[in-house]
């Protein structure tokens, strides 16, 4: 948390005292500058409901946005939007291939995640889907 920006670090201080929308205004900010964990953030706001209306379309869109960057949260993040329908149409596929970036990633949640969604796949569909990580 040291090395994230001043202003990231006075949203979660905002969030502790219950200033929900001046924690949303400074995430916003810090998010549309492409800075990944703000866009996390600011989808978690959303997805939430916190200094915003409840829009779980809104979250998926500034999850995509960071996990597109490579932040593992918001990969686990998609992949339980996808698992759950929230924000976007269920689609198992799609939750395990996210879960996976995340587990890749090093996100612990997103491992009980990916094991719920194999359950609900054929074996046929989870090897097709990891073949397409490849080696990386």
């Amino acid at each position: 948390m040291e090395q994230d920006p001043p202003e990231l670090q006075e949203a979660v201080r905002a969030i502790g005292a219950g200033d929900f929308r001046r924690s949303f205004a400074l995430v916003e900010q810090l998010a549309r500058l492409g800075q990944p964990l703000a866009q996390h953030f600011l989808g978690w706001h959303y997805h939430m409901g916190i200094g915003a209306g409840q829009n779980d379309g809104r979250a998926v869109e500034w999850w995509l946005r960071a996990a597109r960057q490579g932040l593992a949260e918001s990969q686990q993040g998609l992949g339980w939007a996808y698992e759950h329908g929230r924000g976007v149409d269920q689609d198992f596929g799609e939750a395990y291939r996210w879960y996976s970036r995340a587990v890749r990633g090093g996100d612990q949640e997103a491992k009980a995640g990916l094991h719920g969604v194999a359950g609900k796949l054929s074996p046929e569909q989870i090897r097709a889907i990891e073949a397409e990580f490849g080696d990386d």
